[in-house]
């Protein structure tokens, strides 16, 4: 949604952006939960059930008739990229529509900076980099600065540490600077200190964030959170829940 508003997408567009981005990877509800939380490396065949998340996620909106067919577009549509290398269609360009590359470039932000089974996350600027790696080629332009000024890389609240070893939690953002916020300092040398004070990282370059210490939400309680949003969507009006389940 920050994203949306920092691209002056209308209120309506909004909702819908909103509601594709809550729903994007319901269709994972229908792929084996031994293959999501496969710990070692994927096997082809296996890859190709996790691509399928995206079909059957599409087709399990699509069903919702009180529910835009831009949403389940939204859920079709978040693995393609520019350069026609994603999936399931492999379409290019403009033939992804809009909300689909602005939830990529989220999603994909999101995946590589969150926890999973095979690897640890990793800190939110270096998953920032990857977005800009992919700039022009996998990601737009546009739509990756907008996430860049609109997005909190580092939420107030989050406990981090800094390289030179002190902890705090970030206490509030610099404006259009989302990996440079201010952190309130609560421990030196491993000890607290009486006196908390504010450092602000972009006027302190040489300081960084070495290491988150919140855990983020797991992959099974997300899927679950979108399953009861979309049960609840469907029983506001589905005909026929779950076809593909048939």
């Amino acid at each position: 949604m920050a994203i949306g508003v920092e691209l002056n997408i209308n209120v309506k567009n909004l909702e819908i952006l909103g509601l594709g981005a809550i729903l994007h990877d319901v269709g994972k509800m229908l792929v084996p939960l031994e293959v999501l939380r496969k710990p070692g490396k994927l096997t082809e065949k296996e890859f190709e059930q996790i691509q399928k998340h995206a079909d059957y996620g599409f087709h399990l909106i699509k069903n919702v008739h009180t529910v835009s067919l831009l949403v389940a577009n939204c859920a079709y549509q978040h693995h393609e990229r520019l350069d026609g290398s994603g999936y399931p269609r492999g379409i290019k360009g403009d033939e992804i529509h809009y909300f689909g590359k602005i939830i990529a470039v989220a999603d994909v932000f999101d995946a590589v900076t969150s926890n999973r089974v095979y690897r640890k996350a990793m800190l939110p600027h270096q998953g920032l980099e990857v977005l800009y790696a992919g700039v022009g080629k996998k990601f737009d332009n546009a739509i990756t600065e907008a996430f860049r000024r609109a997005v909190a890389i580092y939420p107030n609240g989050l406990s981090v540490e800094l390289n030179d070893g002190r902890k705090g939690v970030v206490s509030s953002q610099n404006e259009g600077i989302g990996d440079r916020p201010m952190i309130r300092i609560l421990e030196e040398d491993g000890e607290r200190i009486k006196e908390p004070y504010e450092v602000d990282l972009n006027k302190n370059l040489h300081l960084l964030i070495m290491k988150c210490l919140d855990t983020r939400t797991s992959l099974t309680s997300r899927i679950s959170w979108l399953f009861h949003s979309l049960f609840s969507f469907m029983m506001a009006g589905a005909t026929e829940p779950f076809p593909l389940l048939k």
